[in-house]
């Protein structure tokens, strides 16, 4: 590479740098943990949408790399969803 090159991927190196590093600085809020009725609240549905839920999600998953464990889970999953449906 020249030496212009090199310089100029220096410098993006270091805006990118700099501004991940700006955005990531906490904000001044403070997380606070949900109570159990304002989480169910805020995810919606009820037992049986979340079963499904999770179960679509973890069927979806076993087309990733970790396909034998969602597939697995996905499977015992159907027992939660005929518990709670």
């Amino acid at each position: 590479m020249k030496v212009i090159n090199k310089k100029l991927l220096l410098c993006v190196l270091v805006l990118v740098f700099s501004v991940s590093f700006v955005s990531a600085m906490p904000s001044a809020v403070n997380p606070q943990p949900l109570a159990q009725a304002a989480e169910a609240h805020a995810i919606g549905g009820d037992a049986c949408s979340r079963a499904v839920g999770l179960g679509v999600g973890l069927a979806v998953g076993a087309l990733s790399p970790c396909s034998i464990i969602c597939a697995v889970a996905a499977w015992y999953d159907l027992a939660l969803i005929a518990a709670y449906c």
